[in-house]
């Protein structure tokens, strides 16, 4: 039973996550606020073990796609495993996450700072893909990369805004009567009812009328009603940036 770190974990692991293992492994434990079994806190350094179920597809392309669902528990909870299980391929059922949050960008001494309306989004299970004789490839990433997407270098705000460019002609986010809609590729990924009366909602509105919102998007961002933590997402290079137009 390999170790790494405080985090236990099946050996098979290997065989999916390759060079990557150690890494996704310390990242899962790291993310992961309370135990997936007995659901009370997960305490720093003490002994941890790491479930994760797969479930292996091929498209009707080809293409292999790999989902990977990853829960981290006490030791003494639950012993460390790994479930594979093949599946009739279809579209993933896959659960959106998004957050909003207004920035401020430091310009010149002779203008003053500017605000940008960004828009963190994640999906859940990570989905990943495998063509013929190539490694596990994110869907979620791959597709964002493809549409003009960059990946961002640093989990610092200062540092997205200043690096992030904008994306390709075929991404946009609609915000009419207030309802936010993310479009890529022509699909719907992620919409939203704000509430114009909601001082958060409306301080987000303004800052989305100078043109463009920093989308931040990939896999790990960890997103809660209190809490955006991208650092994660970061050091395992899923983490993308863009900044997307708005329509009106």
């Amino acid at each position: 039973m390999p170790v790494t770190r405080n985090v236990a974990w099946d050996e098979r692991l290997e065989f999916f996550k390759g060079r990557d293992t150690t890494h996704y492994v310390t990242t899962a434990a790291a993310i992961a606020t309370t135990c997936a079994e007995c659901r009370r806190p997960l305490q720093p350094e003490e002994p941890l073990s790491l479930s994760v179920d797969i479930i292996e597809s091929t498209a009707p392309d080809g293409t292999e796609y790999v989902t990977f669902s990853d829960y981290v528990c006490h030791r003494l909870c639950n012993a460390p495993g790994l479930s594979v299980r093949r599946a009739d391929w279809t579209p993933a059922d896959l659960t959106p996450l998004a957050a909003r949050l207004v920035l401020t960008q430091e310009t010149d001494a002779d203008r003053p700072a500017t605000t940008v309306a960004a828009l963190a989004y994640t999906l859940i299970p990570v989905v990943s893909f495998r063509e013929a004789g190539g490694e596990l490839t994110s869907a979620l990433v791959s597709i964002l990369l493809s549409h003009g997407f960059q990946l961002a270098m640093s989990p610092e705000y200062t540092e997205m805004l200043d690096q992030a460019a904008e994306v390709a002609d075929s991404c946009a986010l609609a915000v009419t009567r207030a309802v936010l809609t993310l479009t890529i590729g022509g699909e719907t990924i992620f919409s939203e009812q704000l509430n114009p009366e909601n001082p958060d909602d409306a301080e987000w509105l303004q800052a989305a009328r100078n043109g463009s919102v920093l989308v931040i998007s990939g896999d790990k961002l960890v997103i809660t009603d209190t809490m955006l933590d991208v650092h994660a997402a970061a050091q395992l290079g899923t983490l993308v940036i863009g900044y997307v137009p708005v329509q009106s």
